[in-house]
This record gives C-alpha cells, structure tokens and sequence, in this order.
C-alpha cells in the first residue's frame, strides 16, 4: 500500500536556454510541470512565457487527414530525422491540398452516391405509375403529391366519401404502407393536404425525378455505378500518395507530438528580464538522471527537494502496486485520487474486495463461468474492470468448494469431501438453521476485523501526514479504536464465548475514558499540536453538539457494523435461488428440466455478480474507505511524446 517517492525539482536559467531545458524535460517523459511561482519567492515581477504554440493547428490538421485517410496514428522514432517548424507546416499544408482535396472529392461522392439510393428506393415504390412523373408535378391546375399512408388511415378513408379530392390512389404497399398519390384542385389543395395530414401520410420528395420510375431507376444505377468507379479512381490516387508519403508522415506526426509536449512544459515557465524558472515533479528513482541532464545545461541551477517536505503543494502521485492490486487502481481511482501524504488503499481494496465477493458469489460454476466472462472483457474488450474480475471469479471458485455449491448442486462435490476428509456429505450445509446463524455471525466477524483493520488504518495515515490529534483523539484514532474494539471483545467474550471479562475497570479504562476522549478530540487535538487557543470559545455549545455528534458516532459503529450482514444474507440468497431454478425445473420433462437448469443458473449468475459486486463496493467505500482514506491527491501526469 505504498506510493512512489516524489521529488521536486526547481530550475533557474537564462532565457537563452530555456527551449533546451523545455526539450530535454520532454524527452526525458518523466518530468511533470507545476506552477512555478509557487515554490518561489518574490516572483511579482515574472510573468508567464508567452510564445505561440505554432504546431497545434498543423497537428490538428494532420490528424484530420490522417483520420480521413484511416491511418492509424502512432509514434515512430526519429531519432535521425531533423525538420524545421516551417518544413513540417508546409508538409501538411501540401498533403492538405493534395492528399486532403482527393478524400474531400471522395467524401462528396459517396454523398452523391447515398442521395442517389435514397432517390432509387423512393421511386421504387411508383414503379407500378407507367407516367412521365415530371409531368405530373407540372400541372397547371392540380396539386399532387407523392409519398406513402399506413395502411390503418388508407382504410379510414371511407369516411371522407362526402368529399369527392379525398381520394388515394395506391401503386404498392408493403407490411404498413400504401405507396401511391393523391390530388386536388389547387383551390381546395390545402384542405386535402390537412386530412391527408392528420392521417399520417409521409411525404416522398420527388424533385429531379423525370421520365416514368423505370427509366428514372435506371439512369439513376448507371450514374451510381459511374460514381463507385470514380470513388475507385480516386481511392487509387489516394493509396499511390500514401504509398510515396505515408513514412514521412508519421515521422511528421511523431515530430509535431513531441513539438506539444514540449510546449506544455514550456507554457509553465515564467520569465522576468533574461531569466526563467521553471518547476516540477520526476519519481525518486529518476531524479538523479534528471539533475545530470539539467546540469549540464550552460546557467542553469536546479534545487532538489523532497516530496514528504513538499506537502502544503500537493505533489502528483504515482501508484506502486504489484499485479494483484493494480486492477483495483479503477475503483480507488472512482473514490478519490490518494493525495502524496496517506496509504494507496488499492492492495487493501483488492484483497477485501476479493475476499468478500468470493464469500457473497460462492459457486464454483458461477466462478468458472465469471472467470471466462472476464478474460473476454478484459482480453477481447479491453476493459479494465474484467481484470478486477478476475481475482474476484478465483475467489469465488475457492468459496464455491469451500460451500460445496457446483451450478447450485449442493452435494456434486461430496465424493471429494469423502476421499479427502473422510466426510459422507460436505461439511457447510448453508440452508440448515444451524449452518445459517453461523454465516451470519460469521459475517459480521468478518466485518468488525475489516472496521478495526480500517481503523487502524487511518491512525497510521494520520501518524504519517503528522496529524497527530485526529491519530489519538479521532473517531477513528487510537481512542475510538480502543472503545470499538474493547466493546467488540467484551460482548463477544460475555455473550458467546462464556468469559466474564467486562468488569467495572474493563468499562472504566477501555470503554467510558476512550469515549469521553473521542468527545473531547477537537480541544485535545488542538492542544497536543501545541495550539495555544485550545479550548473551545463556547462551553455550552461546544458540550451540546458533541454529545449529539458522539451519538451520532455510537450509531454509526453499530450500523457500520450490522452492514457487513448483507455478506451472509447473499450465501443464504444464492442458495435460495438456486433451490426455486429447481423448483421450476423439476415441472418439466428430461430436455425441459436441463434447459431450465441453464437458464436459469445464467440468470442467478448474472443477476448476483451485478448485485454482490455493487454491494461489495458500497461496503468497502462506505464502512471502510470513510474511516481512513482522503483521496483528494492528484495524478502524476508526466509529459512524453504519445498519441493526442
């Protein structure tokens, strides 16, 4: 659970050799700018470098063309390929008029090409209309128009028999049209359009069409197919280009990203007569390549400081996790970004995550099948929350066995209990009265260590960001944990075990005092930390809304605790599904029982892995992440040559 070591570098130069410290800091991909006014002094008179970046908008360009063109853009090395500014604007400004004016032609081809398809399949419907249709339309006194009526209005028609225009007249019909025309005196056209209208009839636009729908159709497939070859002309033309320019491309590409990332860097100097500064954040482990590199740079001076002695300015942070706790980097990041100064609780949420989900989802079908479910998302998908699942599937496999639940068969696997263990039948019968109290209990076992470890947690964070009153005195400190932990041992000692260990000086010394120490944290705080207006400036107001507050607190150790029942509630839930899937299935015959045997375990298990997965979430974010972690840091971003 640890973050990688930061450190700070500040650098002072003349402005001369500003672009050659901007570019290495570049190339190093590793360097992260802050803002540097804040980690100097008497900096009113700097003001911020106010070049013009000159290659946003040829990149922009650039990665347009290339879209257009469907090559995919990435970086390639240029290590040997030296350009200027103006070599790589006039390159994109040529491929632009050239390359760029071929797919420009070819785009408005193939919307000449759609408008003729479209116009094809509008005049297909009146193939059946043996008419010049342009004469149709140039009537002198009669409006027509073309288009189709649902054929639940084409038989209301009967009911406009008084009125001799409403007439349709149908050439084809599909599933729900009528295809065809109808007309109208011009004097009487906008009434009829307003019937025609008020029942659903769909206007075809007709202009351009001549010539009866046969010819009409056919001259419009020979202008289509005179298009498809001059789309075909022109993809030639554009594959010849690329064939001759593609290489250069890309390294033009590579050279305009790295002229960006440069830039960003460049855009955090401030500079006051001949002089810049600059300011930012490379991991422990580079610095040192990092301070060679500067300082063999002519006048340029760098301090290097520590993160830890950095922290009022909120230094990036960078994960240091091994592969079983770097999937679970997604959730952590969905709470909160951990800030330099507290614990990553990635390694914790991904042990606690797993092991309570493998507990809620126990069924080695399910976990099979979970576990394939996630390597198709992450494998074929790309998705980042299929390799979360996949520790989450395992666990669930090993609890499935340790249920003895298989596709919701609750004795398949007592054959292997029996050559194992010597056992008749598997050991967790999960449906017996016996069995359930004990998941139960054990559920909320589970959840009272997790609280105390949670608890523990936050008291280590605070010792480290060196908040040394909320470390003893907090809710979750060292006094609350001993309240919390000491009435949890007390009651389970007494009420279970038969040990009579809450004497009087058991709830004086590690139940009242905690407590009265919990309600006197913020003066105590202030005064181990040395503040001297420690006390509080209202006596009255101070004890009337801690007690509500300590209340409040006393409530939410309980319910904080009863919340981890729902762990024990989805083992009895899962088997209980899976018991009614049964049910339904023993209604059938042989092939009806089968098929609703995998139906139904398909539904169980999808609908379970939705909700344990949620409701695992909502426990470690809720009950857990709330007594110990922040997250209000900020992520290490360093600048490199990458795809924009």
């Amino acid at each position: 659970m640890a973050l990688s070591k930061m450190k700070l570098i500040t650098i002072i130069g003349m402005n001369n050799f500003l672009d050659e410290t901007v570019s290495m800091l570049g190339h190093s991909g590793v360097f992260h700018p802050d803002d540097a006014t804040e980690f100097f002094s008497e900096t009113e008179r700097f003001l911020p470098v106010s070049s013009k970046n000159e290659t946003s908008t040829t990149l922009s360009k650039l990665k347009s063309i290339m879209a257009q063109a469907k090559i995919e853009p990435q970086i390639v090395d240029i290590s040997d390929y030296d350009v200027s500014i103006e070599q790589m604007i006039n390159f994109v400004d040529d491929i632009e008029n050239e390359l760029g004016a071929t797919l420009k032609e070819k785009e408005e081809t193939q919307f000449e090409i759609k408008k003729c398809q479209r116009m094809i399949e509008d005049s297909s419907h009146f193939v059946g209309l043996n008419l010049e249709m342009e004469e149709i339309e140039q009537c002198e006194f009669i409006a027509t128009d073309f288009g189709r009526l649902p054929k639940e209005s084409f038989d209301k028609l009967s009911e406009f028999e008084d009125n001799d225009f409403v007439q349709f007249f149908p050439v084809s019909s599909d599933d729900k049209y009528y295809w065809g025309i109808y007309t109208a005196p011009l004097e009487q056209a906008d009434e009829i359009d307003s019937i025609f209208s008020a029942l659903y009839f769909e206007h075809v636009e007709v202009e351009g069409f001549n010539g009866t729908p046969i010819d009409f159709i056919s001259r419009q497939k020979a202008t289509v197919e005179n298009l498809q070859n001059k789309i075909k002309e022109l993809d030639d033309k554009a594959k010849e280009y690329l064939i001759s320019n593609s290489d250069n491309m890309l390294k033009i590409y590579t050279k305009l990203c790295e002229f960006n990332a440069i830039y960003s860097i460049k855009s955090h100097a401030y500079t006051y007569h001949n002089n810049f500064i600059l300011a930012g954040w490379v991991p422990a482990e580079d610095e040192k390549a990092i301070s060679k590199a500067l300082e063999s740079i002519e006048s340029v001076e760098l301090g290097v400081s520590d993160a830890n002695d950095e922290i009022a300015h909120k230094p990036p942070v960078k994960y240091k996790n091994n592969f079983f706790a770097k999937p679970f980097e997604y959730y952590t990041e969905m709470y909160g970004t951990p800030n330099y100064g507290e614990i990553d609780p990635s390694a914790f949420l991904a042990f606690t995550y797993s092991l309570l989900f493998g507990i809620m989802f126990g069924d080695v079908g399910h976990g099979v099948i979970l576990f394939i479910a996630a390597l198709i998302m992450y494998k074929v998908k790309g998705m980042e929350l299929g390799k979360l699942l996949i520790p989450c599937s395992i666990s669930s496999t090993i609890f499935g066995f340790v249920f003895g639940s298989v596709f919701g068969f609750e004795h398949v696997l007592d054959p292997m209990y029996h050559k194992l263990f010597g056992l008749e039948e598997k050991p967790i019968e999960v449906m017996e009265s016996h069995w359930t109290m004990t998941i139960i209990y054990s559920a909320v076992g589970i959840g009272m260590v997790l609280v105390i470890i949670a608890m523990g947690l936050n008291i280590y964070s605070n010792f480290k960001r060196k908040n040394i009153g909320e470390a003893i005195f907090g809710v979750n400190g060292i006094c609350g944990l001993t309240f919390y932990a000491s009435l949890v041992v007390g009651l389970v000692c007494s009420m279970m075990l038969g040990i009579k260990i809450m004497n009087a000086a058991y709830i004086i010394f590690l139940i009242v005092i905690p407590l009265i120490l919990v309600f006197l944290r913020e003066p105590l705080s202030h005064l181990v930390e040395g503040k001297k207006d420690w006390l509080p400036e209202k006596i009255g107001e101070f004890f009337v809304d801690n007690f509500f507050e300590l209340f409040e607190v006393c409530l939410s150790y309980v319910t904080n605790t009863m919340s981890f029942l729902r762990v024990g509630a989805f083992v009895l839930v899962h088997a209980g599904m899976m018991q009614v899937v049964f049910v339904l299935a023993s209604m059938f015959g042989s092939t009806g029982y089968v098929v609703t045997v995998i139906i139904g375990n398909l539904l169980v298990a999808a609908l379970e892995a939705l909700l344990v997965g949620i409701q695992v979430l909502r426990l470690e974010y809720y009950e857990m992440f709330s007594r110990f972690y922040i997250g209000d840091g900020r992520p290490y971003n360093p600048v490199k040559v990458k795809n924009d």
